[in-house]
């Protein structure tokens, strides 16, 4: 079967899926809760390890799936907040867990897409109170290890690290870069990959900072945290209002690849991040240490 007519069928067969679970919702977890978290991203910057850790305390009560990609995802967000509501336990569910813990239980998830346009729009229509977690990585090493990723993406990244990371500047000089009013046109060219813009993390937290108050946010620096996730989790338990609790040790995932990166590529991406880096240090009034 060509790659073509595979991605037509994984297109149709989620479809499908996202049609029974409408279905489904109209009965199961109807008075689903809304989040009281969002693990907002980045991409490859330890948001399943802190969404693990997190699942871990006893206070909060997971959804039905780590990463649900409503807010981010148009199709999905159509569906409605029943839809949404339907991964969330009961408000009865979450009522009994904190009569039972003496303390008022929360529930979260982690979509780590905060780079895509219509997210914090369409995040702030529906639970425009939520706490929101940021967790970013060194730009250079996120890039990287986003285009491993893809590499083994079962529909797999065709160009090497170099090509890919020069197709996503050739685009940004041509101006193609996503907003929330091109996303349906765009999308499919400019989400999946992205390597390097999704690195450029102070234009996506200034987006979201106009619809979300600075103090709903957590922002961790994922070099700081990932040789200590306990603290970083129990940082984020604080934030949600949760008592603190004695994570088990586990190392941040990180991924395993060993090929180092190809020559050349890391002094292009660090001249490239350095005005972004400048940018967000400007913005949170630190310096992490990345090149700027």
């Amino acid at each position: 079967m060509s790659s073509f007519n595979l991605r037509k069928l994984s297109t149709v067969l989620e479809r499908r899926a996202r049609r029974h679970w409408v279905r489904v919702a109209k009965w199961f977890h109807r008075d689903g809760v809304l989040p009281n978290l969002l693990i907002i991203g980045a991409m490859k910057s330890g948001t399943t390890t802190l969404f693990r850790m997190l699942c871990e305390h006893p206070g909060f009560v997971p959804p039905r799936t780590k990463e649900i990609q409503f807010f981010n995802n148009p199709h999905s967000f159509r569906l409605g907040s029943d839809w949404y509501r339907a991964f969330f336990p009961s408000r009865q569910r979450m009522q009994k867990i904190s009569d039972r813990l003496g303390y008022q239980a929360v529930t979260g998830e982690a979509t780590p897409s905060m780079s895509i346009p219509i997210y914090p729009r369409n995040a702030f229509a529906l639970v425009p109170e939520a706490r929101l977690i940021v967790t970013l990585r060194n730009p250079v090493d996120r890039a990287y290890s986003h285009w491993q990723h893809m590499r083994r993406h079962f529909r797999p990244e065709p160009l090497d690290f170099a090509a890919a990371i020069e197709q996503d500047l050739e685009w940004a000089r041509q101006g193609l870069v996503l907003t929330e009013s091109n996303h349906a046109e765009m999308a499919r060219k400019l989400v999946i990959r992205s390597y390097v813009q999704r690195g450029q993390y102070a234009e996506q937290l200034e987006r979201w900072f106009s619809y979300f108050p600075r103090e709903q946010f957590l922002i961790l620096n994922f070099d700081d945290w990932v040789s200590n996730p306990e603290q970083a989790a129990n940082r984020i338990v604080r934030f949600a209002g949760l008592p603190e609790h004695s994570f088990p040790e586990r190392r941040a995932n990180v991924g395993g690849y060993s090929d180092p990166m190809p020559e050349g590529c890391r002094e292009r991406l660090v001249e490239h991040f350095r005005p972004h880096n400048r940018r967000l240090f400007e913005l949170l009034g630190e310096d992490w240490g990345w090149p700027s």
